[in-house]
């Protein structure tokens, strides 16, 4: 009953992300496996993410220049194909070239330009989920996307290793390009009028979502918010991790996959649950993001003091519930809080944001965690979380006549 409430255009949608997660998720995985076997160097491996960081920056900054001049449905069908246009060029350059260095270069060009378009994608489907479903279906409508997504992330990684084990790597890339077809076909027969602007920008690097932000008190508080716990969150990046796990509590790598899958575990079920009371919690949303905040840092805080490798998969599976609770109502609060016009743009800017944050984090954390250790790097984060969840208070008390005028839910 619940589900059959939305539209067949929030499920075009969602499917859409579905097959747009798995096929990311593989062909990172892929990537990644392809430079490491041919180099024998992890870091050369791992600069894949910093490619990706620095291409979902730049694409961010540019989204507006796209968008003034595309109606968005025509625009992500359009990205979604020429992914499948760079996929087969990739795929047939391997089938016909010698894998050398200069090889190397090319797979960091491939995940720059697939990561480039990503970061067109993401933000203008973000933005379109409040034109698909009505506000009082807003909250439920991210929490159905947010499943699908933590359960979709859980199985690919997974079975993601054990197709590159057991499967050639560029078959595996022929299913990837075919499969992006589907979401270039559900996104083109999206019915939904989006006016463009009248007079177009030549500039192509824009700032048009940090205007956006800078307008409106709620968003420039949030964007504080999530400035803090977006370095915070770098807590969880591989090696932080999975030193915590060797040093702290004394095992093997294999616990460090564990804790992975015990946090999407815990995600899965808070949105399951957060979409049966949806009713309920869309009415407190900043509390809830609030109590989400407060929430992990508290179970952080434990986190960062247990030795115990069991308590530690409870832990970071309740923390799974309140990083969902807090990601839910932030989504939404977001959604609710900027024009329907202005959307698209505010994603791309907080998509630039966010991966500028998400590089600082690695390298902040990395080595504040070289200098105190694992654990107490946890507790830092632990400290931090709590500031944010001090701030998003006072937003609810400084701005809730703001929130109450502007868009109801």
């Amino acid at each position: 009953m619940l589900v059959i409430l939305l539209t067949l255009n929030f499920y075009k949608l969602a499917f859409g992300n579905v097959i747009t997660n798995i096929s990311g998720i593989l062909y990172t995985i892929v990537a990644t496996s392809f430079i490491y076997e041919y180099t024998k160097s992890a870091t050369l491996a791992a600069i894949v993410a910093l490619v990706r960081t620095i291409a979902k920056i730049i694409s961010g900054l540019q989204l507006p220049f796209y968008t003034e001049r595309f109606d968005i449905t025509r625009l992500i069908s359009s990205f979604y194909l020429f992914q499948v246009l760079l996929l087969s060029f990739f795929i047939v350059y391997f089938k016909l070239i010698e894998l050398n260095t200069f090889t190397t270069t090319f797979i960091y060009l491939f995940v720059f330009f697939i990561s480039y378009i990503e970061g067109i994608i993401l933000p203008c489907r973000n933005s379109l989920v409040p034109k698909v479903v009505t506000h009082t279906q807003l909250f439920r409508a991210n929490n159905i996307i947010s499943f699908l997504e933590q359960t979709v992330s859980l199985l690919s990684w997974g079975m993601g290793g054990l197709l590159v084990v057991y499967f050639d790597k560029l078959w595996i890339l022929v299913g990837i390009t075919f499969s992006y077809l589907f979401p270039a076909l559900l996104f083109k027969s999206m019915n939904i009028k989006i006016d463009k602007m009248k007079h177009k920008k030549k500039k192509i690097f824009r700032l048009d979502g940090w205007r956006v932000v800078k307008s409106n008190p709620f968003l420039l508080k949030m964007l504080i918010v999530d400035i803090i716990e977006g370095i915070a969150s770098g807590i969880w990046i591989g090696g932080i991790t999975l030193a915590f796990v060797r040093e702290v509590l004394h095992k093997g790598e294999n616990w460090w996959g564990y804790i992975n899958t015990s946090y999407y575990l815990g995600t899965i079920l808070s949105s399951s649950v957060l979409i049966i009371i949806s009713s309920i919690i869309r009415r407190k949303l900043v509390i809830s993001m609030s109590l989400g905040s407060l929430g992990v840092s508290v179970f952080v805080f434990i986190f960062g003091l247990n030795k115990i490798p069991l308590m530690s998969l409870i832990l970071v599976f309740v923390l799974g519930l309140f990083y969902q609770l807090r990601d839910s109502a932030q989504r939404t609060l977001l959604q609710l809080h900027v024009k329907d016009d202005d959307l698209t743009a505010f994603y791309g800017f907080y998509s630039s944001i966010n991966s500028v944050v998400f590089g600082f984090s690695i390298f902040l954390m990395g080595t504040i965690s070289d200098l105190l250790g694992p654990q107490n790097i946890y507790l830092l984060a632990s400290l931090m979380t709590l500031v944010s969840s001090i701030l998003i208070f006072v937003a609810l008390k400084n701005l809730k006549i703001e929130f109450n005028v502007n868009k109801t839910i």
